[in-house]
């Protein structure tokens, strides 16, 4: 029993190439699909830890009273003068959603005094299974897996 093979049996080289490249590209587009909202839930969380630290900093250095907005939308710096809040910038934009869990007054911002004091606060980014922040006071805001 000869058992030849033609040459017309089998893949070429390209054939092979391409099926790959298609399979990797397939890869990459399902896998930056599904890590989408754990992406843009953790930069809010650390972006918001990244402001808060910096807004601090400003208060005490340039010895302001400084305020952040912040709401589910978004949050807006603010600074204290004359009597009161003037905006300062441009509004900042969540990229998920932002539950406000403290201060319990939504319309109070959250204040940065100059001896490095800050009002208490507690967020949670991407609904109710994602990152809680919480801090203020004399603690840096801190955040984990909620």
């Amino acid at each position: 029993m000869d058992r030849r093979i033609g040459i017309d049996a089998g893949f070429t080289l390209i054939e092979l190439m391409i099926a790959v490249a298609v399979l990797a590209l397939l890869t990459t587009t399902v896998s930056l699909s599904v890590n989408r909202p754990r992406t843009a839930m953790a930069s809010d969380a650390v972006r918001f830890q990244a402001l808060h630290a910096r807004m601090r900093e400003q208060a005490v250095l340039s010895r302001q009273i400084l305020g952040l907005a912040v709401d589910g939308d978004g949050y807006q710096r603010l600074r204290w003068s004359e009597g009161d809040w003037r905006t300062v910038g441009d509004r900042g934009r969540w990229r998920g959603p932002v539950a406000v869990l403290a201060p319990f007054d939504r319309s109070a911002p959250l204040e940065f005094a100059p001896s490095g004091q800050a009002t208490r606060l507690r967020l949670r980014f991407d609904g109710g299974g994602g990152r809680v922040c919480e801090g203020g006071g004399w603690v840096a805001v801190t955040c984990r897996a909620g």
